[in-house]
């Protein structure tokens, strides 16, 4: 009889701790990052996620200004009740800038050129090709008579990221006394454990050692002899 009840009380128990809903606390290095559950930002440093009936996994993003965003897949399987993660610091946003940032650099976008009157056409161009391998090692496109450079891309390469830069030049038929350029520095980024071409994505911010490009181009070109 005994053994009976004993049986019974363990079987409860068992039910009891089988209905209880799974508990796991999220922690987060920096103190400071967001933690967005399922789009919701729940909180901050640390959050305690409940898994309820049905519920076997959550989608967890972990974001702060300075630190790649890290998406988490958390399971209901873990058996661990307490989870760290820590967020890399975002080594291409500390070396580099954005138009807001008032560096006077922006990514993926044409800015004109205008060229002082005078400059011979050859002295323009070569003024150019200066510029463009001074800052970048190959140059893919060199067209005088179509007035058109552009540079093959230049990797950057940081622990975690890769950032690519590749500078375009083309003339600008606007004037017929004004010989002017239109400019583009173009920025791209990926995750550096990704391989091949179709891991860049646009990247509107210019590293910092490509930003005194544009004022070279404007003193050098648009400048005296």
């Amino acid at each position: 009889m005994r053994l009976r009840h004993l049986f019974v009380f363990v079987m409860v128990v068992f039910a009891c701790y089988a209905m209880s809903a799974k508990k796991v606390t999220v922690h987060v290095v920096p103190e400071n990052a967001k933690i967005i559950v399922d789009g919701a930002e729940v909180g901050s440093g640390s959050y305690t996620l409940k898994f309820e009936r049905g519920v076997d996994f959550y989608l967890i993003k972990l974001e702060a200004p300075g630190y790649i965003s890290r998406n988490v897949k958390l399971l209901k399987t873990n058996p661990k009740n307490t989870v760290l993660y820590t967020l890399e610091e975002d080594e291409a946003m500390a070396n580099s800038s954005g138009g807001d940032d008032g560096a006077g650099a922006e990514a993926n976008k044409w800015f004109d050129v205008t060229c002082r009157k005078g400059l011979s056409e050859d002295v323009i161009w070569k003024r150019l090709i200066s510029v463009a391998i001074n800052y970048f090692d190959n140059i893919q496109v060199r067209d005088k008579a179509a007035g058109w450079i552009k540079t093959e891309w230049k990797p950057t390469i940081f622990k975690n990221q890769v950032v690519r830069t590749q500078m375009e030049v083309r003339m600008s038929f606007t004037d017929e006394d004004v010989v002017s350029y239109r400019v583009r520095i173009a920025t791209e980024i990926k995750d550096k454990n990704c391989r091949g071409n179709q891991c860049y994505h646009r990247y509107d911010r210019v590293l910092n050692k490509f930003a005194p490009l544009i004022q070279e181009l404007q003193t050098t070109v648009g400048g005296g002899e």
